[in-house]
């Protein structure tokens, strides 16, 4: 109670002591009224100390600069991202006098954010976790000390072994994606819990649905890894071309030491290649096949995400 008196009093008096200086208005017409730089600072420290406090070495600090100030028009950099303050202040603080995010739409808290970051960003309005109704601060916090500086994620603890290696990034992702994390429990994986990947090694999170979100269409994404796969080749795989990777392989994980969608490769290629040359089945029809789905196609078939040498992928 002492606190919350000492704190209302160092505001009345702030708002009493400067009321010929609280706003300096530009000439231009509807122009944003700007605040005195260190009014503004006593003003809104004197509720907010606590993101002052924690504005040290914050990406966002630099908009608090000179330069940004001549810039933008603002005094402060709490305007750049929450809007005119003034009603904020002349009423004391309180809800619905200031743009304050939490209490916003999504897609408007969104659209501040965009105001600066636009231009890395272009597509997200049209991104699934938009399209879900999710805000940048759904994962990004604004103000405080951040786990990664640069993305200024929030920070989530290690709370179980299933995340003590996980990146920063992929920690935040697993929180809503936790089925997903569960395909990493296969003993064939990417690494990603040992920290070697992050999710957004492969998945952009603000770009629209091209993959399932990831950085590149289709194959692309994973020939950044993985080169000798891509080709170009003179006879192609049609489904690498047509559906990707993803086609045959499961990327998170599987049983499969080859990351494969089934467990055994006759069983996967059959899947597509049902109709066989009459030399896999035998001659006899009444007698057993000679191929069947525990055949290991590639023992002939290597070269089966392309071949310069023969349309059959053969050796």
């Amino acid at each position: 109670m002492v606190k919350n008196f000492a704190r209302s009093l160092l505001l009345g008096f702030a708002i009493a002591a400067s009321s010929t200086v609280l706003l300096l208005w530009s000439g231009a017409a509807g122009a944003q009224p700007v605040l005195d730089p260190k009014l503004a600072e006593t003003l809104c420290n004197a509720c907010h100390r606590d993101k002052f406090a924690a504005e040290n070495n914050h990406p966002h600090r630099l908009l608090d600069t000179p330069e940004w100030r001549e810039r933008t028009g603002n005094a402060l950099a709490c305007i750049n991202c929450h809007g005119d303050v003034s009603a904020h202040i002349s009423a004391g603080g309180g809800r619905g006098t200031v743009f304050a995010f939490r209490e916003e739409p999504p897609a408007e808290q969104s659209q501040v954010c965009l105001g600066c970051h636009a231009s890395s960003h272009s597509e997200f309005d049209r991104s699934a976790h938009a399209k879900a109704g999710l805000s940048c601060t759904g994962c990004h916090r604004q103000h405080g000390t951040a786990v990664s500086p640069r993305a200024l994620l929030h920070d989530i603890p290690k709370v179980n072994i299933a995340l003590d290696q996980l990146g920063p990034s992929s920690r935040l992702c697993v929180q809503c994606h936790d089925d997903t994390l569960a395909a990493f429990e296969f003993n064939e994986r990417h690494r990603l819990r040992e920290g070697v990947l992050e999710c957004a090694s492969c998945h952009d999170p603000h770009a629209p649905v091209t993959r399932s979100l990831l950085g590149g269409f289709k194959q692309q994404q994973c020939l950044e890894c993985h080169t000798d796969k891509g080709g170009p080749f003179v006879f192609e795989h049609p489904a690498s071309r047509v559906d990707g990777c993803t086609a045959c392989h499961s990327p998170h994980g599987s049983p499969n030491r080859y990351l494969l969608t089934h467990q055994r490769v006759g069983e996967l290629c059959y899947s597509c290649h049902a109709g066989v040359p009459q030399f896999h089945i035998g001659f006899n029809p009444a007698a057993p096949p000679r191929f069947g789905l525990d055949t290991q196609c590639t023992n002939c078939h290597s070269t089966i995400h392309g071949s310069n040498l023969d349309a059959d992928f053969l050796k």
